[in-house]
């Protein structure tokens, strides 16, 4: 399942960056330009291919994936991009097939690999979204990936919960049907909205008064700087989608 997700995620990137201007800064990651998100992006594939994971998702992990290819043309990093996504299609779907230990350090912290390809998949999801942002296109919002990833980050915010001694919080999708509880005793406060919405604020890419815009039935104010994975930061302005 990972693996077609991640196949179909590259394919509509490279489709969707034909012909666009490579300079083009992308508001949700502004110190880089489109180019440098197609850089990220096949450098995570180059380095899943060579087992590269330690700092997994930090900082200095994707800053050196995009300055090894600075020098590179956006058509020569998809080149490079298309020459390993067999590979690593292949290999989320049998992550035995990756040069990976069980456990691995990441901006996460400690975390099993066993959640790399989820990972891998909602993260070319957000940048392929921050891409069609940039340059002005809503396509994208609806697909199942957007539903699952959504779900995938509900949950992983349960750790965070527990870590901040949080009470039991609702968090349901208003277009998928989906609801996960956040905790182990009866909800005090419910939060809804769309998949994109859940998945794009939890995914570090709203301000924290858009995310209190969001349904909430309870106390937000408990809850809202604690929705958003541990390893993100809320944004300062709205990226207007």
């Amino acid at each position: 399942m990972f693996g077609a997700s991640y196949r179909a995620g590259y394919e509509r990137v490279v489709s969707f960056m034909d012909g666009k201007n490579p300079e083009t800064v992308v508001p949700a990651c502004p110190a880089w330009t489109s180019a440098d998100v197609v850089r990220h992006l096949a450098g995570i594939s180059q380095d899943m291919t060579r087992g590269v994971f330690e700092g997994f998702a930090s900082d200095e992990w994707t800053d050196a994936q995009i300055q090894a290819r600075a020098d590179s043309s956006l058509d020569e990093v998809i080149s490079e991009w298309r020459s390993t996504i067999d590979e690593v299609v292949d290999s989320l779907d049998s992550l035995e097939k990756l040069d990976v230990p069980d456990v691995i350090e990441s901006a996460l912290g400690r975390i099993p690999s066993s959640v790399i390809p989820a990972m891998a998949v909602s993260d070319l999801l957000h940048h392929e979204l921050d891409l069609r942002n940039a340059y002005g296109d809503q396509s994208g919002r609806d697909i199942l990936e957007v539903h699952i990833s959504a779900a995938g980050h509900a949950r992983t915010l349960r750790r965070l919960f527990a870590a901040r001694g949080l009470p039991t919080l609702r968090i349901e999708s208003t277009d998928s049907g989906q609801g996960w509880s956040i905790g182990r005793d009866e909800p005090v406060a419910t939060v809804s909205a769309t998949s994109f919405e859940l998945l794009r604020g939890i995914g570090g890419r709203r301000t924290r008064e858009e995310i209190l815009a969001w349904d909430w039935e309870g106390d937000a104010e408990l809850f809202v700087d604690s929705m958003i994975l541990p390893h993100l930061s809320m944004r300062d302005t709205s990226l207007g989608e």
